[in-house]
């Protein structure tokens, strides 16, 4: 027997606009205001590997989210692996598609992408970013007939930070930065320079004073005249003793006089280039100069 031609349920544009209303404002009771990070640096992808080698999020977009596992993390979570403890904190949000138009320039990013980020605010106390893994576009499986989601669903995956360029002038997300990146201090002459320098301003050291010949740089992070103290991360090349340090932005000048390349300033102890060397000094000999022969 034929279907009830009385009853439209696979062609009614008033339902399932009724549909989506009711899941927009579902999201804005209940959800939050997250914020979505795309990946800016298309031209650094491999489409051979598929990998991202250079990643920069330069701009961040407020976007309501509804969080589905509010109880706990999901996901394989802690678990020791061959490569030892593992930790895998994930996370399932829902964004409705009409809200992720309004919000997000479609020029570009017609829906949310694997491999961009989403900063949730209160989670952890303070905020942290998540790493799209997948982006679930069948969730509502073409509810009454509509071709294109309702909604997206994002299985995502806590950020391990490892020194992508974060640019978005959000400051929650911007500090995470300073937070977990390799940072190192420029102790600086304050009596031989002047000027200001501006927080994520590129300072840089070159021979003819130009951003273009510069043999190192590295972003500003924070700048304590008080202490003679330039804090900068996303490090290039070797800075050396002696030599001016400009503000690519501020135009800042003040002169380099100490700085130890294996100190880290960062809150967590996730680097340990200084342990390292020194406990490698006891066990290494490095006077022999062909450890595998006998001349």
């Amino acid at each position: 027997m034929a279907t009830n031609h009385y009853f439209n349920n696979y062609g009614s544009l008033s339902e399932q606009r009724v549909i989506e209303d009711l899941i927009v404002e579902s999201v804005k009771v209940m959800g939050f205001d997250a914020q979505y990070l795309p990946n800016n640096n298309d031209q650094a992808r491999d489409l051979l590997y598929g990998e991202d080698p250079v990643k920069q999020f330069t701009s961040a977009f407020t976007v309501e989210m509804f969080l589905q596992n509010s109880t706990e993390y999901g996901g394989e979570r802690e678990f020791f692996s061959k490569f030892g403890l593992e930790i895998k904190n994930n996370v399932t949000v829902l964004v409705s598609r009409r809200s992720f138009n309004e919000r997000v320039p479609q020029n570009t990013f017609t829906r949310p992408r694997e491999g961009d980020l989403v900063y949730i605010p209160f989670l952890n106390g303070t905020g942290e970013l998540y790493e799209i893994k997948f982006v679930n576009q069948t969730k509502d499986f073409f509810m009454l007939g509509r071709k294109y989601p309702y909604f997206y669903e994002l299985e995502m995956e806590k950020f391990k930070y490892s020194q992508e360029v974060l640019q978005t002038g959000s400051a929650g997300v911007d500090d995470i930065v300073a937070q977990s990146g390799y940072t190192i201090d420029l102790d600086v002459n304050i009596s031989t320079g002047n000027g200001t320098y501006m927080h994520q301003e590129v300072a840089f050291q070159s021979h003819d004073n130009t951003l273009m010949n510069a043999y190192a740089y590295g972003t500003v992070q924070e700048w304590m005249p008080s202490a003679n103290t330039l804090t900068v991360s996303n490090i290039f090349g070797e800075f050396a003793n002696g030599v001016i340090v400009t503000g690519n932005t501020s135009n800042a000048t003040y002169t380099v006089t100490t700085y130890d390349d294996m100190q880290n300033n960062t809150e967590t102890e996730v680097y340990d280039n200084e342990l390292i060397l020194n406990n490698a000094n006891t066990i290494i000999d490095f006077s022999e100069s062909n450890p595998f022969g006998s001349i």
